[in-house]
């Protein structure tokens, strides 16, 4: 076909609504492929792209859908007639400027009856898929867009989270190892050296050893029993003394209202300098200064102003108040009775005991408060001010938070925690605690990633893995396949919130962002949806809230996420609708359908019909970072550079044409190495 108007004409509209666009294909329209301008294309095909022409320029149509038109003959049944139509979904329009053509996304103005429809010209599908923006990687080509690049935008892509999605065996693996190489590539050719770049990838099945091997970057690798792995595999470490303690608490069960402020005090208090004392012999001592401490913390945390005795804000409130009264207890209930504080200590949780009683209600098993009185509230402040006057300031040293990443001996915990829960109502509760952290402590594989030995500090680990001032950039790959079950989702939790709030703490230092990219594959099993009302607080829960956290917030501090799974359905839905790009291999599972499609527009929702037939690595791109959804076709990776998952060789293998050693000497060896 040549480039004028008529020749590309293939048809006409036939009505038109807010939503739609159907239209009649004329008898010589191609009804295989379409030969403009010397390029072959594909057409008539679904998901292919058409132009009107109109008074601002050209609207940009995307076919629907495609078949005849049918009448009722008189024995009702309907039957072909010769004209083949089609519906169109609009997308956006073309504009002529003075730098040539323009494609923008909506629509000035509808066709109306009658109005042409065009194949659109070579410079017309370059203006509809043309990404702008300066700093951009292809990722492939568009069958159905005159088999244009498409680009992506870095920034879009990698700053407003991205989501890959698809079945296993559908490229989905590929194409996020081909994101990362690519970006890598476009720019150490920009920078002429390697780039200031930050990815950290979360492996669970170990696909990506030497996939970045040849990249000019310095590549960190970390396992589990690192010295029985292949050289140049680290350690994987995630110290317990980094731990917060609702970190402690998911990985220990403890209870909200006995054992969690237990184990609270004795974070915070073997945190303290003074953990190398006999604790049994100087509880007296450390109980009195802990008091000091505890009394601090509760007057600065229970600072209340009216909106907090509100009806939104009094039950969190009360439940805050509560766990303070039971931690100030069980500190009393450790001094001696030679301790004259111990009455003052008793007269003040006798009053917050008798506020919080006049004001909790029970509903269906649930605790609530109604509204507090502002005045019972400062009589509780003014005793707590009196009693910290005549106890005297606490030491700095144990006004250290719980949550703060200080050393300790984890060896001390279960015997501290039971030391300070003697004399206490909660001491007959903490046992199956100390239980639980010993058996942690007796588990070789679990102590390798969470142990005190070796000795890594908080900055080394920081150096490890988001990298220092070396000239290189930092690809950290961390392999959790071998993790132990019990502690993967923690150490997943743990290690994700030390980047956040590294790159948090970076930015109030320095004033600016040092953009980091988090990969977690397999993203299912980890950022996986919840119910709000569950309180869910074991560590799975942990481990999709900072996901969450990061979704919501790690855009403003310079952290890109990028999550790749096989079950939309099942992930975070607060995690999925903060991605703003897309890439879509091959659903088959009607559920996942279903959440993909309420990810997008009703009008780009039969777009996705396609997503089940989609062949390996062709995929749906839309979003923030490609002008307009279109199906790529993505680049090939080199052989020896994809990630290790492919489909397994059952015949090859069996057939004796690939040799397998059948010894399990070395594994098990490995396998029960303590």
């Amino acid at each position: 076909m040549s480039n004028s108007i008529i020749d590309r004409k293939i048809g006409v509209v036939d009505s038109v609504s807010t939503s739609e666009i159907k239209g009649f294909l004329l008898d010589d329209a191609p009804k295989n492929i379409s030969i403009l301008e010397g390029n072959i294309t594909f057409f008539p095909r679904i998901n292919s792209y058409l132009v009107i022409p109109n008074e601002t320029g050209w609207l940009v149509g995307m076919i629907s859908w495609i078949g005849y038109n049918h009448a009722v003959t008189s024995d009702e049944v309907n039957l072909p007639q010769g004209k083949r139509m089609i519906y169109l979904n609009v997308m956006g329009h073309i504009v002529e400027t003075l730098h040539g053509l323009e494609f923008e996304r909506g629509a000035f103005s509808l066709p109306t009856v009658g109005d042409s429809i065009l194949i659109p010209t070579i410079e017309q599908m370059n203006a509809v898929v043309r990404n702008d923006d300066k700093n951009v990687i292809t990722i492939g080509t568009s069958p159905l867009a005159g088999n244009q690049e498409i680009k992506l935008s870095i920034d879009s892509l990698f700053g407003r989270h991205l989501a890959i999605l698809g079945n296993t065996g559908s490229g989905k693996s590929c194409t996020v190892a081909g994101i990362i190489r690519w970006s890598i590539e476009e720019s150490i050719k920009e920078a002429g050296e390697s780039p200031n770049a930050r990815i950290i990838i979360l492996d669970p099945n170990g696909e990506y050893r030497h996939t970045f091997d040849d990249l000019n970057m310095d590549v960190f690798y970390c396992a589990v029993k690192a010295d029985d792995l292949e050289q140049n595999v680290a350690q994987l470490r995630a110290p317990a003394w980094m731990w917060t303690s609702q970190e402690w608490s998911s990985i220990l069960q403890a209870s909200e209202k006995t054992q969690k402020p237990i184990l609270r005090e004795a974070l915070r208090n073997l945190k303290s300098s003074n953990i190398n004392i006999d604790v049994e012999k100087n509880k007296d001592i450390i109980s009195e200064d802990l008091l000091r401490a505890h009394l601090h913390n509760f007057l600065t945390d229970s600072i209340v102003n009216e909106e907090y005795l509100n009806r939104e804000y009094r039950t969190k409130f009360g439940k805050q108040l509560d766990e303070r009264l039971t931690n100030m207890k069980i500190i009393v209930s450790r001094l001696g009775e030679e301790f004259l504080l111990k009455t003052e200590g008793r007269a003040l949780a006798e009053k917050v005991e008798s506020v919080l009683e006049n004001k909790r209600g029970e509903y269906n098993g649930n605790v609530y408060y109604n509204s507090f009185n502002l005045q019972d509230i400062d009589d509780i402040r003014k005793q707590l001010q009196d009693l910290i006057d005549k106890l005297g300031k606490p030491s700095k040293k144990y006004l250290c938070n719980e949550d703060d990443p200080v050393e300790f001996e984890i060896e001390k915990l279960p015997s501290f925690i039971q030391v300070m829960a003697q004399d206490s109502a909660a001491s007959q509760y903490v046992e199956f605690m100390t239980i639980r952290i010993e058996s942690l402590l007796k588990n070789s594989n679990i102590m390798s990633v969470v142990g005190s030995e070796p000795h890594i500090s908080l900055l080394d680990w920081i150096n490890q893995y988001l990298g220092n001032n070396d000239e290189k950039g930092k690809i950290c790959v961390i392999d959790l396949s071998i993790v132990p079950a019990e502690i993967v989702h923690l150490v997943v939790a743990v290690v994700t919130r030390l980047i956040f709030e590294a790159m948090q703490r970076y930015r109030k230092h320095y004033g600016q962002e040092l953009p980091k990219l988090m990969v977690m594959e397999e993203a299912h099993t980890f950022i996986k949806k919840y119910s709000d009302d569950s309180g869910d607080y074991s560590s799975n829960g942990l481990c999709t809230k900072i996901f969450e956290k990061i979704a919501r917030e790690g855009r403003k501090f310079g952290l890109g996420l990028v999550i790749s799974s096989q079950r939309p359905s099942e992930l975070s839905p607060t995690v999925l609708s903060q991605c703003n790009s897309y890439i879509l291999h091959r659903i088959v599972n009607d559920k996942d359908q279903e959440m993909v499609k309420r990810l997008v527009p009703d009008t780009l929702g039969k777009l996705l019909d396609e997503l089940p037939s989609l062949p390996t690595k062709k995929a749906i791109v839309l979003g923030a970072a490609v002008p307009i959804p279109t199906v790529v076709d993505i680049k090939d990776l080199p052989y020896g550079k994809r990630p290790k998952s492919d489909n397994p060789e059952f015949w090859k293998v069996w057939t004796r044409k690939n040799n397998r050693s059948t010894s399990w000497n070395e594994v098990v060896e490995n396998w029960t190495d303590m």
